[in-house]
């Protein structure tokens, strides 16, 4: 398989790494650890736990949790509360989509091309943020 075809693909347990790197506060800040995708009623719960290593600061954990919906050729993807955040095809080896959080703009790029690694880069940008943060995945 060369990309994901469907959203069970993604179901298992995927370490992951991350850089994040905020060109406002001039730092980049490191995080690795674990992303669960869970069958749900509806789809896929994502729950994530890492460990943040910001410059200067001691280590901290992080979560995240969002829902992953299958949505005609890909993936519809909700934060916890419900609301929309942005949509990835599936079966091509890279896709990408766009995010406003007025005043923010989030852009991502997903690339599946080394499936089953996979990898999500974001370009944030607005007045009070501009910074990268690429996550690298691995199936465990």
């Amino acid at each position: 398989m060369i990309a994901p075809n469907s959203l069970s693909d993604f179901e298992g347990c995927w370490g992951l790494t991350r850089t994040i790197r905020d060109a406002r506060a001039g730092q980049v800040v490191q995080a690795d650890g674990l992303a669960y995708l869970r069958l749900a009623e509806d789809g896929l719960v994502y729950d994530e736990e890492v460990v943040l290593r910001i410059p200067g600061q001691a280590k901290m954990t992080g979560t995240r949790r969002y829902l992953w919906r299958a949505n005609g050729d890909g993936v519809a993807v909700f934060f916890d509360d419900g609301r929309y955040f942005h949509h990835l095809n599936l079966g091509v080896p890279q896709t990408s989509d766009h995010h406003d959080c007025a005043p923010d703009s989030y852009d991502a790029v997903y690339d599946f091309s080394n499936w089953p690694r996979w990898s999500v880069r974001w370009i944030v940008s607005g007045p009070r943020k501009s910074y990268e943060m690429d996550t690298e995945y691995v199936l465990r």
